[in-house]
């Protein structure tokens, strides 16, 4: 990579700064000069806010859309995000990730974005996809219900070792518009991390990804936006991965045991996860996050396989549909 991701989010968070009235976001600058981006707090959001949202995310260097419909079956289609990279175990691992835990006094958030490139430096990631971050400056998505202090901001700047006034935040609750649609922007996120976490596979291998999951509807109550965020990947998120594999290595195995269907835990909403790791959303099994649906490309050998499918009727649930029929 030739340009930075904190400066490719960079320039995307100048845009919605500058568009933020058309995007209904509430751009603030604190006392210590950092931007903050309201997505979702105070502010309304807008669906191309949560595009750029997502974008940002994945530092900037990807493709995100929103589909009108996102097709999941004949009985139910939805508008959906779609995201493609060129460089997916870069931009998901190391940026997307919430690898980030920010805890300061009474303020919690989880944490994506290009500045944990900084923050953890020398992770593996970074090494193996021969990345070094050298900008001075950090962009960082939170999802959070409040807005940073300055407190907060001076935190996460000391972690990143840049000044305050390099720094750009970017905050959208789950519960917002924004919220549902950078979650649901995350299904090639959660398929890379468990080959990578889970199954021990190179995830450099991946030369494309693709992926797309329907938006899920914005509930009010944080707790229950979590868990149907977090559904609408399990049971409703399809991705394609792109591989090359090393000569006689076959990507069957891989591609079997990679969609959510294949844990022994399947058919469990996401809130039911959540409730048997206390609350701890760092404390879930990790095999839980995985897409719906997987198509992986042999890229040497030609083959693809089709693993997993769309569960519409968990979907369905999670999301509390009503069928409303017509006499």
């Amino acid at each position: 990579m030739s340009e930075s991701m904190n400066v490719a989010a960079k320039k995307i968070a100048d845009k919605m700064v500058a568009d933020a009235d058309k995007l209904k976001l509430i751009a603030s600058t604190l006392s210590n000069g950092t931007l903050v981006i309201d997505c979702g707090v105070n502010a309304k959001g807008s669906i191309k806010g949560g595009e750029l949202f997502t974008k940002v995310c994945l530092g900037g260097i990807c493709d995100v859309g929103i589909s009108i419909p996102g097709d999941l079956s004949d009985i139910m289609a939805m508008p959906a995000v779609k995201v493609k990279t060129d460089f997916p175990a870069l931009t998901t691992l190391g940026s997307q990730k919430a690898g980030w835990k920010i805890e300061v006094d009474d303020y919690f958030a989880m944490a994506s974005g290009p500045a944990q490139t900084h923050k953890f430096k020398n992770d593996e990631i970074y090494a193996m996809t021969n990345y070094t971050e050298d900008s001075d400056i950090a962009v960082i998505t939170l999802e959070a219900n409040e807005l940073p202090n300055e407190k907060v901001a001076q935190f996460i700047a000391d972690e990143c070792g840049v000044k305050t006034d390099n720094l750009t935040i970017l905050v959208a609750p789950t519960a917002s518009l924004v919220g549902s649609i950078q979650i649901s922007g995350r299904a090639l996120e959660v398929g890379i991390y468990k080959m990578y976490e889970v199954m021990d596979f190179d995830v450099t291998k991946i030369t494309y990804a693709a992926g797309i999951t329907p938006i899920t509807p914005v509930d009010p109550d944080n707790l229950k936006a979590m868990g149907k965020t977090n559904d609408a990947i399990i049971f409703g998120g399809r991705t394609y991965y792109y591989i090359e594999p090393d000569e006689g290595e076959s990507l069957e195995e891989l591609a079997t045991n990679l969609p959510s269907s294949s844990s022994e835990n399947y058919g469990k909403s996401f809130l039911e996860f959540f409730e048997e790791a206390d609350g701890d959303f760092y404390k879930i099994p990790k095999e839980v996050f995985a897409p719906a649906q997987v198509i992986v490309n042999d890229m040497v050998t030609g083959e693809m396989f089709h693993t997993g499918s769309i569960d519409l009727e968990r979907l369905k649930k999670s999301f509390e549909v009503k069928e409303v029929k017509f006499l």
